[in-house]
């Protein structure tokens, strides 16, 4: 007699098995009935979690966020921030232009799940920015605390998921473009030594 799945290794499977789900049938045909049945649920347990397919699209892209440890260490500011924009580049490539568009204009009009994405993904982007590049900056003299507006300690995030929705691809040129002529300078114009 096998055991019955619970917490957070229920949850793991699910979010797993959406992952999968969305793989194999893309934004426009992933259903709650899907991620059951990949999961070896039932949809009710599902949705007892999530309440739509944004809701657990958005726990799974979460769910698939890097940690701050696997961003590179490089020494300084400039190539932590290219580093950690190529990452958060690579992970969007995952999800795809195509199944983001779709998750933003089915966001945009549910207020309850753009709120989700906020709380959720904005969020732990924002910290894994703090952890894996502001923090470091601060550690070695390159900035301070008080250089960091709300703004700029998402802009990096911002401008590459901007970028990569508008046009589908992001070179290595255009990250580092966009490090070099946004980023930077608007550090430098907060008193940063970058």
């Amino acid at each position: 007699m096998t055991s019955r799945r619970r917490g957070e290794e229920l949850e793991q499977a699910i979010l797993e098995a959406a992952f999968e789900e969305f793989r194999v049938a893309g934004y426009a045909g992933f259903t709650m009935e899907g991620v059951a049945r990949r999961a070896g649920t039932s949809k009710p347990v599902v949705y007892r979690r999530w309440s739509s397919k944004v809701e657990i699209l958005i726990a799974c892209v979460a769910s698939r966020l890097p940690e701050a440890e696997t961003v590179p260490d490089t020494g300084s500011l400039r190539g932590d921030t290219v580093a950690l924009v190529t990452l958060a580049h690579r992970r969007m490539r995952m999800i795809g232009q195509t199944a983001m568009l779709g998750m933003l204009a089915d966001v945009s009009a549910d207020p309850e799940a753009r709120q989700i994405l906020v709380s959720t993904l904005v969020s732990e982007l924002t910290t894994l920015l703090e952890k894996a590049v502001w923090t470091r900056a601060v550690a070695r003299g390159e900035l301070e605390w008080g250089h960091l507006t709300e703004r700029l300690r998402r802009l990096p995030i911002d401008l590459v998921r901007n970028e990569f929705i508008i046009y589908g691809a992001v070179p290595a040129e255009t990250v580092e473009s966009i490090v070099d002529e946004v980023v930077l300078p608007a550090l430098r114009a907060r008193g940063a030594a970058v």
